[in-house]
């Protein structure tokens, strides 16, 4: 090769370099199918409520002895409706040391979720009530509240504080589904 002249590579066709490794064209994703599929796909992920029967890490360790001794009679009971990706209030006052029952209503189309992390570690959650009955477990970390349904949290707050919730359901918590839980005395 001479230094002082420009050395040209042969060029190849532009068909072979879009031709996959066999000599054919790679498969084109049909956007017909894929379009159908996305609203089951976005569906699923709400997922199931998250309740343990038993104590899962870094969450309020003595619930049980909490729950047993709380008069259950007369609970503040807290209605939230979820529409149009926000919580209705979204801003939520409960009492420390108070029986609570916390309605959550979602009377849209779509599914949605309640997750806080830090306040569901540090509250006793008695029950969840769904259209399916009660299930009694004292921690909980998701609660699902599919389309047209209404769910129902009874728990006692154990612990002051400012606590961000929010639906994560894909993209509702970026349309502004988010909320906080104000834990007073």
């Amino acid at each position: 090769m001479d230094p002082g002249r420009l050395h040209r590579f042969p060029r190849l066709p532009l068909r072979r370099l879009r031709d996959g490794p066999h000599g054919l064209e790679p498969r084109r994703l049909d956007m017909r199918r894929f379009l159908l599929a996305l609203p089951f796909a976005l569906a699923a992920c709400a997922g199931s409520d998250v309740i343990s029967p038993t104590l899962p890490p870094n969450y309020l360790s003595d619930a049980p002895r909490i729950l047993a001794a709380t008069d259950w009679s007369n609970p503040d009971s807290v209605t939230v409706t979820m529409t149009n990706f926000e919580f209705s209030p979204s801003e939520l006052n409960l009492r420390r040391d108070r029986a609570v029952r916390l309605v959550f209503v979602n009377p849209s189309t779509k599914d949605h979720t309640v997750v806080s992390d830090q306040f569901f570690r540090e509250v006793a959650t008695r029950q969840v009530v769904g259209p399916n009955g009660a299930t009694a477990a004292p921690w909980l970390s998701k609660l699902v509240v599919p389309s047209g349904e209404t769910k129902e949290i009874w728990l006692v707050p154990a612990r002051y504080g400012a606590y961000h919730f929010q639906c994560d359901v894909t993209g509702h918590s970026a349309l502004g589904m988010n909320g906080i839980i104000n834990v007073i005395p």
